[in-house]
């Protein structure tokens, strides 16, 4: 197991990550699906908090909990998708061309992989710097 740096233990977590676009995403997510339940129940807006805020919790244990492969394939699957969905809308769509397609479909899953990828390291560096604290 790697810990980090000796010159920059205190701020090593906390630069720039891609694996941060993952959290700032069900961050969103969650709070789409609170405002959701809420609005179906004629809730609050403070309702609609503390639900995206449950749900929050909830999809992070099951991520904490998550195997790495089961992660993985999660994260192939939603990639795969990604890349289907950007080469259809372009060749559909924008009508773009084959190559132009494929071209952008490739660079829009390897940057998925490597935000998916990053996002498991994140994980694990903040699990360690907590127990830690």
């Amino acid at each position: 197991m790697s810990t980090a740096p000796t010159g920059a233990k205190g701020s090593y977590i906390f630069r720039l990550r891609a694996g941060l676009l993952v959290l700032a995403v069900s961050v969103l997510l969650c709070w789409v699906g609170g405002h959701f339940v809420a609005r179906q129940f004629g809730l609050g807006l403070g309702w609609a908090i503390l639900i995206a805020l449950a749900i929050w919790v909830g999809v992070g244990m099951l991520i904490a909990r998550l195997d790495t492969r089961i992660y993985y394939a999660v994260a192939l699957a939603v990639t795969l998708l990604l890349a289907y969905l950007v080469y259809d809308f372009t060749r559909s769509a924008l009508d773009w061309s084959n190559g132009v397609a494929l071209t952008l479909a490739v660079l829009a899953s390897a940057l998925l992989a490597f935000t998916f990828h990053d996002f498991r390291r994140l994980k694990h560096e903040l699990r360690l710097w907590a127990y830690r604290r």
